[in-house]
């Protein structure tokens, strides 16, 4: 592949492994409210669309009527703890670091922005990315287009010089639907075998694999 001109980086489960720290909100949440606690791999299995899909999620319909104040308990919880246990992913860094002054870099996530950036600054990186989207207020999340559109026409690069890197179903569905070049991060063993029958166009095992996919 040609070297893009912009590489768009979901955040959660693929520059980040912020499981516990979500895992932790989560049941803190729980216990709060007096309800059941979850395994972690149940609340991992909710992430990807957003904290209200999430709170609603673990609360289950049973008692969507707690919903509002289950999401003040998980933001007031999360807001101090999001740093806990969250690391970069292995090979995150160094990607970024190849990729730094020859493409254009941003984040588009589902994660609420103020999250995302803080945890970008406490890591250390945030300075690698002109933008840093996240979900707030009116906007549509992943996998509608339309942010991603926008940070293309913002940062000056069509679809087809534009890279979406990502490890869920949205990050392929919204490459696709922006017609962008979608790259979809497996993991070892590639345990999202589902989301490859979506036909990413590239499919990596881990960020230290993105910078071979480039020809300069």
């Amino acid at each position: 592949m040609k070297r893009p001109a912009l590489v768009v980086f979901d955040l959660d489960g693929t520059l980040i492994d912020s499981r516990a720290d979500l895992a932790n909100a989560a049941n803190a949440t729980l216990a709060r409210l007096g309800l059941p606690t979850l395994a972690r791999e149940a609340i991992i299995s909710y992430v990807g669309d957003g904290l209200d899909a999430l709170i609603r999620r673990c609360l289950t319909l049973e008692h969507e009527n707690l919903f509002e104040k289950a999401k003040g308990l998980f933001i007031a919880h999360y807001r101090e703890h999001c740093l806990d246990n969250t690391a970069l992913l292995p090979g995150a860094r160094e990607a970024l670091d190849a990729l730094k002054g020859k493409s254009r870099l941003a984040v588009l996530t589902n994660k609420a922005e103020p999250y995302a950036v803080k945890i970008l600054k406490g890591l250390g990186v945030a300075s690698y990315f002109e933008e840093i989207v996240g979900e707030k207020a009116g906007q549509v999340p992943k996998p509608d287009p339309t942010v991603l559109k926008e940070i293309m026409k913002r940062l000056g690069a069509p679809p087809n010089r534009t890279l979406m890197v990502g490890d869920g179903k949205n990050d392929i569905l919204v490459s696709k639907a922006a017609g962008c070049v979608s790259c979809l991060v497996a993991g070892f063993p590639e345990e999202k075998k589902p989301f490859a029958q979506l036909c990413p166009d590239f499919i990596i095992h881990g960020l230290a694999e993105l910078p071979g996919l480039f020809k300069d």
